[in-house]
């Protein structure tokens, strides 16, 4: 079980001349605890960082909690405890500690969990320095509670620092979000000129050319779902964000990490109740708006949730999502002697289509993915051609049968179908 947390000791009004000696003598017990907390600083730095997990639950929520924690906290606690063996080298913990709090602050990270994090380390540094002194006998625990009010009062001053920088980043943090948010719509919404777009490349960190994509999540038709910000792509992807209302736009900068187009399709997690759609690459900064134009296509040929369409894999349901009234001709004028038959017998031989396109045209492997007889997908297949007047045999034939398919999907997931 861990220790209660030590207070800090109250200012005691001292004898004034009682002796210079053990003024020194504190000051001494004071250098030689840091001195040995100092050789410790790993498993030290360790200790807070579980605490301060422990106790504040905005550095275990995975949102919020900021990268390198352990590591900063070994810096930060190494510059506390060299100021209070070396006083004149107070300014590097000042310094330290100045530059975590305008770190939170682009991070992010709320100013309350963070001063509260402050207060747990300092704690705990305490309660080392005092079981540090305590290994000099009894002196030594007189002696570093009597330098409770010098450790209290630097323990403050950096606290008081680096609260006083995380302040001041905010406003700089504010500045440069607005900026480069305003950018980002310019780009995506294709309103830009050539200066704009210069301008845009700086607020937004970006080259003017480059490898770039645009993906589109929103909720279904028809429904407005929203987007969990922090965990659409990991961090390994570098994007940018855009939130109109319902769904999410993500601006993705390629050459960061060498990725594939395919890479970013495979980094989407796509939350539930929603879909996505991938643009195609473009090369430079001013073809975005473009890309944006054209994932909103990809999004829909989507025709279900969880699905992310890669328009350069669809091209093909991409022109006919462009043109809905378009696909239900289509549909129906290839599908439809289906309705025909009865509804579970279309379906059955639509599924075989799709799965027979998907295997290339191979019978094994429609079957396979069928779980039936080659010779069953044989059958379905002519009772296909026998229903529609078209021959999975001929290429041209064969092209209208999939776009007709893409139709019938796209169809029926964005609007009424076509009369049977």
């Amino acid at each position: 079980m861990a220790s209660p947390a030590p207070t800090r000791p109250m200012r005691t009004a001292g004898a004034t001349g009682a002796s210079c000696a053990s003024g020194r003598e504190h000051h001494d017990v004071l250098r030689a605890a840091a001195l040995q907390v100092r050789g410790q600083v790993g498993p030290v730095a360790a200790h807070i960082v579980e605490r301060i997990r422990d106790r504040h639950p905005a550095y275990r929520e995975p949102a919020l909690a900021p990268s390198g924690l352990l590591e900063e906290t070994e810096g930060s606690v190494a510059a506390v405890l060299d100021s209070l063996a070396d006083p004149g080298r107070s300014a590097v913990s000042a310094e330290y500690l100045s530059w975590v709090g305008e770190r939170r602050a682009w991070q992010d990270f709320p100013l309350e969990p963070m001063m509260g994090a402050c207060r747990t380390a300092g704690d705990a540094l305490w309660l080392a320095l005092v079981r540090a002194g305590e290994g000099q006998g009894p002196a030594g625990t007189r002696l570093i509670a009597r330098a409770a009010a010098e450790v209290w009062d630097l323990f403050e001053r950096d606290s008081r620092l680096m609260a006083d920088a995380y302040l001041r980043a905010r406003g700089e943090v504010t500045f440069h979000r607005q900026r480069g948010r305003r950018a980002l719509e310019g780009l995506l919404a294709g309103r830009v000129d050539a200066t704009g777009i210069a301008e845009a490349a700086d607020a937004l960190g970006l080259p003017e050319h480059g490898r770039f994509a645009v993906a589109v999540v929103r909720g279904a038709a028809g429904t407005s779902v929203p987007v969990r910000r922090q965990s659409t792509v990991p961090a390994r992807v570098r994007v940018h964000r855009a939130f109109p209302i319902g769904g999410e736009v993500l601006l993705a900068d390629l050459d960061v990490g060498d990725l594939t187009l395919g890479d970013f399709a495979a980094a989407l997690q796509v939350p539930a109740g929603t879909r996505a759609g991938l643009s195609p690459e473009v090369d430079r900064l001013g073809a975005v708006g473009h890309a944006r134009e054209l994932a909103e296509l990809a999004l829909r040929t989507c025709t279900r949730d969880g699905e992310v369409a890669v328009l350069d894999r669809r091209y093909p349901a991409g022109l006919l999502a462009r043109r809905p009234d378009v696909a239900s001709e289509v549909a129906v004028a290839v599908l439809g002697g289906l309705r025909e038959v009865e509804a579970a017998e279309a379906g059955v031989l639509l599924e075989t289509l799709a799965a027979w396109l998907e295997a290339g045209g191979s019978v094994e492997k429609t079957s396979a993915a069928l779980f039936c007889h080659a010779n069953t997908v044989r059958r379905r297949l002519r009772r296909l051609d026998e229903l529609t007047g078209r021959s999975v045999a001929r290429p041209r034939d064969v092209v209208h049968l999939a776009l007709a398919l893409d139709a019938e999907r796209i169809s029926a997931a964005h609007g009424p179908r076509a009369p049977r």
